[in-house]
């Protein structure tokens, strides 16, 4: 090297001056960092913020003079009606609901006739007739018996009851020219509670013996003092019918003669007469 003229020192120098003055170092440390840079992960984006768009509030009340005076609740929805409801059938009959569990109409004995042709009319059919005896009943009632119908449609399934209050003695028109189905339901009634139905073709007795005397299922009857017989000569004894209901006794009901006793051990079956029954 020529120390007064520098010559053959330029290409020695100048890397040098340009790295002691930084001219082209920015350069290469810049692309040095790029290439010794790792590459960056995409940014993932939020997902969309969710909005919530508050219910309206209730209608507010408000006077003419512009004063509010209360929130108005908003009505609901009135619930579906029951299509077997017959409080709107009640109504029209003219007749009164008593107050049951089951659906009851109170009727007149003397409307009983004309209000079962009205049902009738809309499809009813008679499914059951039982009669009942109040004479002791702990609360006060308006009449000692009272007769039950039981009305049914049998499409749209809706039921009613028909009860008619009778004094002891009082008789009630039959419904067998409505339906046909009353012949032995009114027969049951006229023999177990003594009620009489007026227009019946063929009103006898259909449970208890032609010979028995009262109706058994009235309070008063006199349950414990005479066996009931039958007409096959089966008898019930009350005594032994108390015990047998209490498990004191197997047996309730006994045959005169050998075939049944009543004892609860293994019984022949009857055996058929030579020549056919007696």
């Amino acid at each position: 090297m020529d120390p007064v003229t520098g010559g053959g020192d330029d290409k020695k120098s100048t890397p040098e001056a340009e790295r002691l003055t930084g001219r082209g170092g920015g350069m290469q440390s810049s692309q040095s960092q790029a290439q010794a840079k790792p590459p960056q992960a995409a940014v993932r984006a939020d997902p969309p913020a969710i909005i919530v768009t508050p219910s309206p509030p209730p209608p507010v009340e408000v006077t003419d003079s512009g004063a509010t005076v209360g929130r108005m609740p908003v009505p609901s929805p009135p619930p579906p009606a029951d299509p077997r409801d017959v409080t709107g059938l009640i109504a029209e009959l003219g007749l009164t609901e008593d107050d049951t569990a089951e659906p009851t109409a109170l009727v007149p004995s003397e409307r009983l006739r004309e209000v079962a042709e009205s049902l009738k009319a809309r499809g009813f059919m008679l499914m059951d007739t039982v009669g009942l005896d109040y004479l002791t009943y702990t609360q006060p009632r308006p009449k000692r018996f009272a007769v039950l119908h039981n009305i049914y449609h049998p499409h749209d399934h809706r039921r009613l009851f028909l009860r008619v209050w009778l004094d002891d003695g009082e008789v009630l028109d039959s419904l067998y020219p409505v339906w046909k189905a009353a012949n032995y339901l009114e027969r049951e009634v006229y023999d177990l509670m003594g009620v009489e139905f007026v227009g019946h073709p063929d009103l006898r007795k259909v449970l208890t013996p032609d010979d028995l005397e009262g109706h058994p299922l009235r309070k008063d009857f006199p349950l414990g003092e005479t066996p009931t017989l039958f007409r096959d000569g089966r008898f019930l004894d009350p005594a032994a019918f108390r015990a047998g209901v209490t498990g004191q006794q197997s047996g309730l009901t006994g045959y005169r003669g050998e075939l049944r006793r009543g004892r609860g051990e293994d019984r022949l079956p009857p055996v058929m007469p030579e020549g056919g029954p007696k």
